[in-house]
């Protein structure tokens, strides 16, 4: 059977639509072999650059990829979505026409979607984390901006200035970096706890679901 898109349901379910318009629900979960070749079949549909990345041990509670999803290497910037975005298609800054709640291991994180081996977006604890237990020293890789973070036990990632969509339109390109956690505020489910930093700083910031940013995975082995 071939697929010609897919959507998500309220239940978080993936339904696939088939050429000849028949929708499939698919129930079982996204690790049996069915999930994975309805999976397969969408990520041909959705075709997104890069390979999967490369587990980095910085002596943290999880270990970080090498490099974005929708890149092949760490001074690409990758895939932007919208919170749990993973067609790509929503292009308004409305925050309520996006994922609610937490989406950390579902259908709707770009890093379980796409990637295999227990693959996740971090948490708002992780990325703090990364914040406060490394060493981050802004430098230039190979032409491009970013920060390079390292651990105690020295070894490091790269993480690019990658800029940000809003409203499908670039912004701070090459100069800030936005990266995605996976969690939505207690204040309110309309914004994010986000990684934003500049050459000056970094911190945590808490944004509204609507702007395109991207996606660092972590994993726990």
């Amino acid at each position: 059977m071939s697929f010609s898109s897919f959507v998500l349901t309220r239940s978080l379910a993936v339904a696939i639509v088939s050429a000849s318009g028949l929708a499939l629900t698919l129930a079982e979960p996204l690790c049996s072999p069915e999930a994975r070749a309805v999976r397969a079949a969408v990520r041909k549909d959705k075709v997104i650059e890069g390979t999967v990345g490369k587990a980095v041990d910085m002596g943290l509670s999880v270990k970080w990829a090498d490099h974005n999803v929708g890149a092949s290497k760490n001074t690409e910037v990758g895939a932007f979505f919208g919170y749990g975005d993973i067609e790509r298609k929503l292009k308004t800054n409305d925050p309520m026409a996006y994922a609610i709640g937490d989406i950390i291991g579902t259908e709707q994180d770009p890093a379980f979607f796409f990637w295999e081996g227990g693959w996740r977006m971090p948490t708002e604890a992780e990325i703090r984390e990364l914040c406060e237990r490394c060493e981050w020293r802004w430098k230039k890789k190979d032409g491009v901006e970013g920060f390079e973070v390292t651990g105690r036990r020295g070894q490091s990632i790269f993480l690019p200035a990658t800029g940000m969509k809003s409203g499908g339109k670039m912004q701070f390109e090459k100069i800030r970096g936005y990266y995605w956690s996976g969690e939505t505020c207690d204040y309110s489910r309309e914004y994010v706890p986000t990684l934003f930093f500049y050459k000056g700083g970094k911190m945590i910031k808490d944004y509204k679901k609507g702007f395109g940013f991207v996606v660092r995975p972590v994993k726990v082995n």
